[in-house]
């Protein structure tokens, strides 16, 4: 069977997918659609009308990044999830918190002073926190196997290199050892190197430019000009 997975160019949610679909080796294709002027087969398409979503060949829609991921382990040969249950319930609960977590890149974007800022940092740090003390100082979050919670992280992670390029600090290696050791092997790995748009770090700084928060302040001229308005992601 093969899947038609369609993305908008900044969505992270879309990427986790894209990296999930990669690690089971299965069959895609990535379509983009611009969700300013959507098409309207897509809008016909999507319960939300927002991505991801996930078109099989028989016709068959899926929509919500975490449901497609649970049709991804369940339908693939290759099994990520643990045997044991309660390792299982856990792993979905850390994806859940993550993209709990993704949320705060948004706030990060959009809080107007310096001050406000600093108030998101310092509750994304104690979220940090948590996910720093649940891993097991192994290659990857929870292990040495590259598993779906890395396929959930893995954007958000690559969005946090990015703001930290203008405004270092977000991720700190001596609060957070584990964390940074995981980034830097996943920022290495082709299935997410190859899951975004060749774009994105551009588009990604053009959209902070278009929100005018704090952030925006210590970007480039380049990136400040656009008066157009910003989408959600």
């Amino acid at each position: 069977m093969k899947f038609k997975l369609v993305s908008f160019n900044l969505c992270p949610f879309v990427q986790q997918v894209s990296i999930a679909l990669s690690l089971k080796h299965l069959d895609f294709e990535t379509e983009f659609v611009d969700l300013a002027n959507p098409p309207a087969w897509f809008l016909e398409a999507s319960p939300l009308k927002k991505v991801p979503i996930l078109i099989a060949d028989s016709g068959q829609v899926l929509f919500e990044s975490i449901a497609i991921i649970e049709f991804i382990e369940d339908f693939a040969e290759q099994k990520s999830y643990p045997t044991d249950l309660f390792e299982r319930s856990r792993e979905r609960a850390w994806i859940q918190f993550i993209n709990q977590m993704m949320w705060s890149l948004f706030d990060l974007s959009v809080k107007g002073s310096k001050e406000e800022y600093g108030s998101v940092v310092d509750a994304l740090h104690k979220k940090l926190d948590e996910l720093e003390a649940a891993t097991n100082g192994g290659k990857f979050l929870f292990g040495n196997t590259f598993s779906l919670t890395e396929a959930a992280i893995a954007p958000f992670l690559l969005r946090l290199n990015y703001i930290d390029e203008i405004a270092p600090g977000l991720l700190e290696k001596a609060r957070h050892p584990n964390l940074c050791a995981v980034s830097t092997e996943l920022m290495a790995d082709l299935r997410v190197q190859n899951s975004t748009h060749k774009d994105l770090k551009e588009l990604y700084f053009k959209q902070l430019g278009k929100r005018k928060g704090y952030l925006s302040t210590l970007l480039s001229e380049e990136y400040k000009t656009s008066n157009e308005k910003a989408l959600i992601y």
